[in-house]
C-alpha cells in the first residue's frame, strides 16, 4: 500500500476512534466537557514528549531547538480551542448534528482557504467535493436534531480552530516537535480553565473512571498519534486533499460502531459512504490527470 495512503488510513482511523471515545464519555455523562479535556490534552502532551524522546536524534534536536515560539502558541491555542469548544458543545448537541457543524465548518475553512490563496477549483473538483459532501449530509443528517444556538456556535468555532490547526500543519517541518509543542502549550492553557470551573462550577464537575479512561484513550492514543500521523501527511497533500479526507471519519466511525458495539448499518449509510469515497475518488483522479 502507497505510504501516505497508509498514513491518511491510519489518521482518519485515530480520528474516527476519537469521536468514539469523546461520544462514549460525553454523552453517558462520566465525566465533564471541562475535566475531559484536560485529561485529553496533557495525557496527549505526556505521550507526545516520551514519543519525541525515543525518536530524537541530531537532526531532529536541532529542529526542535529552532521552533518558533509563535508557530508553538498558534499550534496550542488553536488545539486548545478546538479541543475544549468540542467538548462544551455537546453538552447540548447530539452526535449527528455535532458532527454536521463541525465537518462543515472545516470544509469551509479550508475550502475557502485554499481559494483565497489563489488556487482555482475547476469544475469536476467542485463535482467531486459537491458529491463528497452530499454523501456526508446523507450520512450524518438521519441522526440529526434540532440544534442550540450556543452549541451550534461553540462546535462552529471548534472546526474553525481545527481548521487552523490543520493549515499550520501545512508549515512545519518535524511533525513530532510540532504536535508536541501544540499538547504542551494547550495543556497549560486549559489548567486554568479547569481550576476557574472546579471553583465556580460554570459547568458541573464530574470525574467516574470510566470518564478518565475515554479521556486518557482520546489523548494518548487517538489525539497524539492520530494528531502526529496527520502533521506527517499534510506536507504531502494540499489543502483540498486535506479537507475530504476529513469526510472519510465518520465512515470509518460508522463501521468501527458496528464491529465495536454492534451498531447497524443501513442501506442509507452504505449508500452515503459509496458517494463520499466516490467524490474524493473523482478529485483525487482529476488531480492525478492534470499531473
Amino acid at each position: 500500500m502507497n505510504k501516505d495512503l497508509s498514513l491518511a488510513l491510519a489518521a482518519m482511523t485515530a480520528f474516527a476512534l476519537n469521536s468514539l471515545f469523546c461520544r462514549f464519555a460525553l454523552e453517558r455523562a462520566s465525566i465533564d466537557p471541562v475535566s475531559f479535556t484536560l485529561v485529553r490534552l496533557i495525557s496527549g502532551a505526556l505521550t507526545l514528549l516520551i514519543l519525541a524522546s525515543i525518536l530524537s536524534n541530531p537532526r531532529t534536536a536541532n529542529t526542535s531547538a529552532k521552533f518558533g515560539f509563535g508557530l508553538s502558541i498558534s499550534l496550542g491555542a488553536s488545539l486548545f480551542g478546538y479541543a475544549l469548544l468540542f467538548s462544551l458543545a455537546y453538552i447540548s448537541l447530539d452526535t449527528g448534528t455535532g458532527a454536521l457543524i463541525l465537518f462543515g465548518t472545516v470544509q469551509l475553512t479550508l475550502i475557502a482557504y485554499h481559494r483565497l490563496s489563489g488556487n482555482q477549483i475547476s469544475a469536476p473538483e467542485w463535482l467531486g467535493i459537491a458529491i463528497a459532501l452530499a454523501g456526508f449530509v446523507l450520512l450524518l443528517l438521519p441522526s440529526a436534531s434540532q440544534p442550540s444556538l450556543l452549541g451550534s456556535v461553540l462546535m462552529m468555532l471548534s472546526g474553525l480552530c481545527w481548521g487552523i490547526f490543520t493549515l499550520l500543519g501545512k508549515q512545519v517541518t518535524s511533525p513530532i516537535f510540532a504536535t508536541r509543542q501544540g499538547f504542551v502549550v494547550a495543556s497549560l492553557l486549559v489548567l486554568p480553565v479547569f481550576i476557574i470551573n472546579w471553583r465556580v462550577e460554570v459547568v458541573a464537575t464530574v470525574f467516574t473512571t470510566q470518564g478518565l479512561i475515554y479521556a486518557l484513550l482520546s489523548g494518548s492514543l487517538a489525539s497524539a498519534i492520530g494528531y502526529f500521523l496527520w502533521y506527517s501527511l499534510l506536507p504531502k497533500i494540499d489543502v483540498l486533499e486535506a479537507s475530504l479526507l476529513q469526510l472519510t471519519v465518520p465512515i470509518i466511525a460508522m463501521i468501527l460502531g458496528w464491529f465495536i458495539i454492534g451498531e447497524t448499518m443501513t442501506f442509507l449509510s452504505l449508500s452515503a459512504a459509496a458517494l463520499i469515497l466516490g467524490g474524493i475518488a473523482l478529485v483525487s483522479w482529476f488531480k492525478l490527470q492534470r499531473k
